[in-house]
């Protein structure tokens, strides 16, 4: 190696060695203010638990609801039914009495 390449490696080495300090200087400095990136990890981490955990319990909700709505539902449903049935008895008797030729007078 000639004494150039020599301190152009040695420049290199020292360049890297700065920015090497510099950065433990920053992660320092970070730490000191609290600010290390395993705590902001740790403050994601209990975030998206607390709404993982509130995502739960609304789904709870929404499932006990659901299952309300289709109680609700399955009544409605038997009650309309209930109402055709009669709707149809009277249009039937209606029809009947039409049919009679009485048209809604009493026969004389």
């Amino acid at each position: 190696m000639t004494n150039e390449e020599i301190q152009r490696t040695m420049e290199f080495i020292i360049r890297h060695q700065e920015s090497f300090s510099e950065n433990m200087e920053l992660l320092r400095e970070a730490q000191v203010k609290g600010e290390s990136r395993i705590t902001r990890l740790e403050g994601a981490f209990v975030s998206l638990y607390n709404t993982v955990s509130k995502l739960s319990d609304t789904v709870g909700e929404i499932s006990g609801s659901v299952g309300e709505l289709s109680k609700a539902h399955k009544e409605l449903t038997s009650a309309q039914a209930r109402t055709d049935e009669r709707l149809n008895t009277l249009i039937n008797v209606i029809e009947r009495y039409i049919s009679n030729g009485r048209n809604g007078r009493r026969k004389e």
